[in-house]
C-alpha cells in the first residue's frame, strides 16, 4: 500500500538582507542540497566569502513568490504588506 505524503513549508519571518546558507535552510525549511540546485540551474545567486557561502534574502523571497503556483497576487500582497509594516 502506497501513502501520499506532503511535505509543510513554513517561511519564517527574517528582517535580514543576507542569509548565510544554514539561516536560508532554516528560513525555508528546506535541504541544502535544494538550495544548491537552483543556484545550479541559475535561479538563485549567492555569494562565497571565504567557506561561508550567503544569499541575498530579497531574492530567495523572489524565488518563492514566481513559483507560486496558485494565489501569486494574494501572496505578493501579503509580502508586500509584511515588508511595509517591518519599516
Amino acid at each position: 500500500m502506497k501513502t501520499n505524503v506532503t511535505k509543510q513549508v513554513v517561511v519564517r519571518q527574517c528582517d535580514k538582507l543576507f542569509l548565510s546558507q544554514k539561516e536560508a535552510v532554516k528560513y525555508l525549511g528546506m535541504s541544502k542540497d535544494w538550495l544548491e540546485a537552483r543556484c545550479e540551474e541559475g535561479t538563485l545567486h549567492y555569494s562565497k566569502v571565504a567557506n561561508a557561502i550567503f544569499y541575498i534574502k530579497s531574492e530567495i523571497d523572489r524565488l518563492i513568490t514566481d513559483g507560486a503556483c496558485s494565489g501569486r497576487q494574494v501572496f505578493r500582497q501579503e509580502v508586500a504588506n509584511s515588508k511595509s509594516e517591518a519599516l
